[in-house]
């Protein structure tokens, strides 16, 4: 009985009639994952007061930090797990879709310094950002829907200008072009994305890749730079 309530319940907030739990889960450990997820829903209630949009249930883990949530935009049950911090500091703020998940001490960083205010962060519906990733948006990061991310990835839409050896680079200022990674990508575990990357639909980058430029759809990446190694389709 616990196991068809905790389904049912999980399918309504998903807004996903197909959403299926493992059938070996005992009662036990699912009140376990229901209490936690109850904690991280009260945590929620009152962090969505303050953001910009909130269009359904927000989760929050402990040690969750929200700068600007004025600047936050949330679809149907997002969730921030613990110690996640997002700094939505920019001009278009961070716009999250609806089942979007941010996991464990990832950090979203909009603005890196106030003198350059940063262009922010769109992440589409069934996304996910892995634990101990880390998001420069400061020139604009658009990631598409179901688009699934390891731990420890890395997206920088900046670069600093250096070709001046009589002023310190810190001084010369950044380029801007922003990243975009299309729907259904899969970008494996410690990938480093560069500004003016853009990843079309169904690409699969492996771990550990360092993209340097654009990718074409459905293609298999590797390496550092990364290159194609083969394609889906």
């Amino acid at each position: 009985m616990i196991h068809t309530l905790a389904e049912k319940a999980i399918q309504y907030l998903k807004q996903d009639t197909d959403y299926r739990l493992d059938p070996q889960l005992t009662g036990r450990v699912l009140l376990q994952v229901l209490f936690y997820r109850v904690c991280m829903m009260i945590r929620g209630s009152w962090c969505g007061l303050w953001l910009r949009q909130n269009k359904g249930k927000l989760f929050v883990g402990s040690g969750v930090t929200l700068r600007h949530p004025q600047n936050i935009s949330i679809g149907h049950s997002v969730i921030f797990e613990d110690y996640v911090t997002i700094d939505a500091l920019s001009y278009n703020g961070v716009v999250l879709g609806d089942n979007v998940t941010i996991a464990r001490f990832s950090t979203i960083q909009c603005t890196g310094v106030i003198r350059a205010i940063g262009v922010g962060l769109r992440i589409g519906n069934n996304s996910a950002v892995g634990a101990y990733s880390f998001i420069g948006a400061q020139g604009g990061i658009e990631i598409g829907d179901n688009v699934i991310m390891g731990p420890r990835v890395n997206l920088h839409a900046e670069n600093h200008i250096y070709e001046d050896l009589g002023l310190p680079i810190r001084l010369q200022g950044e380029t801007r072009q922003g990243i975009i990674v299309e729907d259904d990508c899969w970008i494996g575990s410690g990938t480093i994305i560069l500004d003016g990357v853009h990843i079309k639909q169904g690409c699969v980058i492996a771990a550990g890749s360092v993209v340097t430029k654009d990718i074409p759809a459905y293609s298999v990446v590797a390496g550092v730079p990364a290159r194609i190694i083969k394609h889906r389709a």
